[in-house]
């Protein structure tokens, strides 16, 4: 700093010397002109104003008034080349001139400061325009903390740290640059302490005066929803604190908008989980009561005409009895499931499968509902481990066959597939039903989605199988999809591992 104010001084005084020296000169011409010397020595004065406009400063204005003075007595007047005036009409004519020269100094640094004072008014609302748009694309609370710092130091080179009270640690969060050169250590325990009391403290107040950092409470209103610290090195103008305010009270602003947002989506989010739990229960109190109904008058079929049915018929209503509590089983554990996600206490226990027997086993477990439906099972000619949880993935595949099951017609076959793509273990389950309809595709996987069908008993099931399915399949690691088959008939559920 101190050198650059030498430098600047130096230029000024080289500035003063040579404007007067060029006046000289061209006085010296107009000499040999036969110009009056009266004429002459407003050339000074317009050199004087020249010295001004360049040098910015009344000092060196009214500096080069006496040294223009000086000059035009020593070569312009008689006797020449003396400091000593021979005709006393001079005299009256550098008074004239100096006074005229102060009064045009005076004035012509006026209207310099209005004309910087425009200027910097000027780049001032330019910079809080572009501030205040920039602010209204910005979204989430580390974004527009870091957009603040970062405009804090391009604007006025000021240095600051922002603290944000988050409600789930119950503690300050800092946010700061760190590719910023921070000049000093901030405290930490001045930001608690200026969060706790709501008041100010660090640099130039009654607590820490002598601290670099000022800390003060970000407040909206009443509520105080953190606090700012701004570095005081160099110290800081009345420009930049009313930049700051300016620029924090954006900021404020569009932390309101962020709550409000907030608070918005978190009652669409408790409207979409009413929806859900009524979705839910007024599925669970349809697909409940239909397997019960139908288990409680097989069961009554059967003790009330023990003596009349014959084997075949009393192992048509027991198979009828099993397949309904097989459903109720899975409709159970798929619930339990969602339960553990929606909680995030679905916890994987994985280790090498083998292939063949976590098909087999999905497949025994829905012989019992697959009915007149085909069911073939394309194994690898060659034993394949897979890195899973072996329950979970079987689930995942029960749920594929069941929607087939239900979403195909009775005689229709369904094909299970094992392949490896791209170094990932590959399965899918394969119908030749009507296939997913267009408007469905993307909504698939969502909670309580089905499809309507032309078959009376498509419609059991509230939609959870699918979700499910893909929660399982992410928490491994892995990507589900379905699509329509290629040829137009059926449609392919899979997902890699």
């Amino acid at each position: 700093m101190k050198n650059k104010n030498i430098t600047t001084l130096l230029r000024h005084f080289f500035i003063t010397i040579a404007i007067i020296f060029i006046c000289t000169l061209v006085s010296l011409f107009f000499v040999e002109l036969h110009i009056r010397t009266e004429n002459i020595i407003m050339i000074y004065l317009l050199g004087v104003l020249f010295i001004v406009i360049e040098t910015k400063q009344l000092v060196w204005g009214i500096a080069s008034s006496f040294i223009s003075i000086i000059t035009f007595n020593y070569c312009f007047t008689q006797p020449l080349y003396s400091l000593h005036i021979h005709d006393p009409n001079y005299i009256i004519t550098i008074i004239i001139f100096l006074i005229v020269s102060i009064i045009t100094n005076i004035l012509m640094g006026k209207l310099q400061k209005h004309a910087a004072i425009a200027h910097y008014n000027e780049q001032q609302t330019l910079a809080f325009y572009e501030i205040s748009k920039s602010f209204l694309n910005l979204f989430g609370i580390q974004t527009i903390f870091m957009h603040t710092i970062h405009a804090l130091y391009e604007y006025q080179n000021i240095i600051s740290v922002l603290y944000y009270y988050d409600e789930k640690s119950k503690q300050l969060q800092r946010y700061q640059d760190d590719a910023m050169p921070l000049a000093l250590h901030v405290v930490d325990e001045l930001a608690t302490w200026c969060y706790k009391h709501q008041k100010a403290c660090g640099h130039a107040t009654a607590i820490n005066g002598s601290e670099q950092w000022s800390f003060h409470p970000l407040c909206h209103g009443e509520e105080i929803l953190g606090v700012y610290a701004i570095s005081h090195t160099p110290e800081l103008t009345k420009e930049n604190e009313l930049f700051i305010h300016t620029l924090i009270a954006q900021m404020v602003m569009a932390l309101e908008r962020e709550q409000l947002y907030a608070q918005q989506e978190q009652s669409r989010i408790a409207i979409e989980k009413e929806k859900l739990r009524n979705n839910l229960l007024r599925s669970l109190s349809h697909d409940l009561r239909t397997p019960l109904t139908n288990i409680a008058g097989s069961s009554a079929v059967l003790l009330e005409n023990d003596d009349v049915f014959d084997s075949e018929m009393k192992k048509k209503l027991m198979k009828s009895i099993s397949s309904d509590a097989q459903w109720l089983t899975q409709l159970v554990e798929n619930l339990l499931n969602m339960t553990r996600i929606q909680d995030g206490r679905l916890l994987l226990s994985k280790r090498c499968e083998v292939v063949d027997d976590i098909i087999c086993e999905a497949l025994q477990r829905c012989e019992s509902r697959k009915g007149s439906h085909t069911i073939s099972a394309h194994l690898p000619e060659t034993i394949q481990l897979v890195n899973m949880d072996g329950q979970l993935i079987i689930q995942v595949l029960v749920n594929f066959i069941d929607n087939a099951i239900k979403h195909t017609q009775p005689t229709s076959h369904i094909d299970i597939y094992y392949t490896q793509k791209k170094g990932k273990a590959c399965f899918e389950v394969s119908d030749d039903g009507n296939g997913i309809p267009d408007n469905m595709i993307d909504t698939l996987f969502d909670s309580f989605v089905t499809t309507k069908s032309e078959r009376s008993d498509a419609k059991r099931g509230v939609g959870l199988g699918l979700s499910i399915s893909k929660a399982i399949i992410e928490a491994h690691g892995g990507t589900i999809y379905a699509h329509n088959r290629a040829d137009g008939h059926g449609a392919i559920f899979g997902f890699y591992l």
